[in-house]
């Protein structure tokens, strides 16, 4: 649930400077030339216009509400903590999430983001109450993320082409960086736009290729896979080429150990649907004093004087009584 929210502002740290960008100010990450085609450059200003006036609004939007709830959270003596922002972060580190979000965001564009959820979080904490009952239910629905066997991450390059594959293996020997070769060699099915795939895998887990277990077991961490063929029932051979990105030990965390972790999640749900705390926000975002200094998006200013109210709470409509079973003649 946060991680789904931290990817949907992946592009913050390239708009965060944007405005700036007119200025001369240069932008982490971004090199004055971002891309050549066919040897005619596409300048970095020319891209963060584009990246602006495309994204800008909803990304400006975001960050002034951050801010706001930044500044609630101080109010309500409820800031986020140092401890708390290296707890989320290690919780990223454990699932196996952390770096995809570094190489989005930039370590400080994630501590950032993760800062601002944790304010919103600790002030669903104060303003709105859970039950256990709330809590154990969302604990078994995704119970496999603390009770597991030993089991491996892995990245995977994927193509119908035993020779691509074959081809891969060889850059990669040769030192090319993994993720760049997986866009290059994965067939489009398997989402070569964005590099590799990632899956957890376990020892006898059902379902899983039996040759993609066994490699993934006989794969030390940080190493490379020889070219493994998948050939499921009823489908064409496929070819992989394996790396193991994390190596987790057996776990068997107990509702009592995670129940901090997982109320903090529902707390975070509940943020956004709860009528009295949205309406609490709303006011908040009522009364901030907010000037955008760019001249296409001081509309801004007009959606933060009038938020979206609450959607009313709806009563379950009330069902008819079943019916009992006839009789047998």
């Amino acid at each position: 649930m946060k991680k789904a929210a931290l990817l949907a502002v992946g592009v913050a740290v390239v708009i965060t400077a944007v405005v700036m960008s007119g200025c001369g100010t240069k932008v982490s990450g971004v090199p004055e030339t971002v891309a050549t085609v066919n040897g005619q450059a596409i300048s970095a200003s020319e891209y963060l216009d584009q990246v602006n006036r495309r994204f800008g609004q909803d990304l400006l939007r975001s960050m002034i509400e951050q801010r706001i709830i930044l500044q609630w959270a101080k109010e309500e003596n409820v800031e986020p903590t140092e401890e708390q922002i290296q707890k989320q972060i290690a919780i990223l580190k454990r699932d196996g999430s952390y770096d995809d979000q570094v190489k989005i965001l930039g370590e400080e564009g994630l501590k950032s983001e993760i800062k601002a959820m944790q304010a919103r979080m600790n002030l669903a904490k104060k303003f709105i109450g859970v039950t256990d009952a709330d809590l154990k239910q969302t604990y078994e629905s995704m119970k496999q993320r603390y009770v597991h066997p030993a089991r491996k991450q892995v990245a995977l390059i994927i193509n119908p082409s035993k020779s691509k594959i074959e081809g891969a293996a060889k850059k990669i020997k040769a030192g090319g960086d993994f993720d760049a070769i997986a866009a290059e060699y994965s067939s489009q099915q398997f989402a070569a736009f964005r590099g590799p795939i990632k899956i957890w895998v376990e020892e006898n887990q059902a379902g899983m290729p039996p040759e993609l277990a066994k490699a993934a077991k006989e794969t030390k961490l940080g190493e490379i896979s020889e070219p493994i063929p998948l050939a499921p029932p009823g489908s064409p051979t496929q070819y992989a080429l394996l790396k193991v990105i994390q190596d987790q030990p057996k776990a068997n965390k107990s509702f009592n150990q995670v129940k901090d972790e997982i109320e903090e999640m529902v707390l975070f749900q509940k943020s956004q649907t709860d009528p009295e705390f949205v309406k609490k926000l709303n006011a908040k975002l009522k009364a901030a004093k907010v000037d955008i200094k760019i001249d296409q998006f001081k509309n801004l200013v007009y959606t933060f004087k009038n938020p979206p109210e609450p959607p009313p709470m709806m009563m379950p409509e009330p069902q008819p009584a079943p019916k009992a079973p006839a009789k047998p003649k």
